[in-house]
């Protein structure tokens, strides 16, 4: 068999992949993954008590708003990041959700006494919730580790992180079903840091689970 024989003997089944074909890997790795979440939060935790009274406040929205645009902004850059060779060029995404949600945190601030700048800050809770989300942002990093095994990413390290943001996010729109603190500085400081350790927990492992 000559080199052209051989190139066609390749080729001759492949058929061009669909446009949606990573949208689609994606959506089904994060919905498995979130699916496994909110099993896992209503076995260990349970939603909050008052979450059809809260349903109707704004603060709780914003909250929630504020988790599903980050999760939104990481999915969108995790999506650019799984074909080969992508730049860096969209990561500023990631800074709109926090500086569309900041200013709310310095209102509770500007309205609050100092003396009271602390409950507010740590709420109930803070010492788990950034630990709970980075626990229930596992089974949705695996969804996504799940869907790159049918994309070509180059950059796996910051595949990894983003990927790991990515979980982070969409696990605290989960955990926003039990967390029973609204304040924005609260979910600016506690949330964020849960992005953070997933991220770099994501970095570290994406050279060793996204590699194809």
């Amino acid at each position: 068999m000559n080199t052209e024989d051989l190139i066609n003997s390749l080729v001759i089944e492949l058929r061009p992949a669909s446009r949606w074909h990573i949208a689609q890997r994606l959506v089904v790795g994060v919905g498995v993954g979130v699916a496994a979440s909110i099993a896992l939060l209503f076995a260990l935790m349970g939603p909050r008590h008052d979450l059809m009274e809260v349903l109707a406040t704004g603060a709780f929205w914003t909250k929630a708003t504020f988790t599903l645009s980050m999760a939104a902004a990481s999915l969108f850059i995790v999506a650019h990041l799984a074909r080969p060779e992508q730049s860096r060029t969209h990561l500023w995404f990631l800074a709109v959700p926090v500086l569309a949600y900041l200013p709310l945190g310095i209102d509770e601030l500007v309205r609050t006494a100092p003396a009271d700048w602390g409950p507010m800050l740590f709420g109930h809770g803070w010492r788990h919730c950034t630990w709970l989300i980075f626990g229930l942002s596992v089974p949705i990093f695996f969804g996504l580790c799940w869907a790159f095994r049918q994309f070509a990413p180059t950059r796996l390290e910051l595949a990894g992180a983003m990927a790991g943001i990515c979980s982070g996010a969409v696990a605290a729109v989960v955990y926003c079903l039990h967390c029973p603190t609204d304040a924005a500085v609260f979910a600016l400081t506690w949330y964020t840091l849960a992005f953070i350790l997933a991220g770099g927990a994501g970095a570290f492992l994406g050279r060793r689970l996204l590699d194809w």
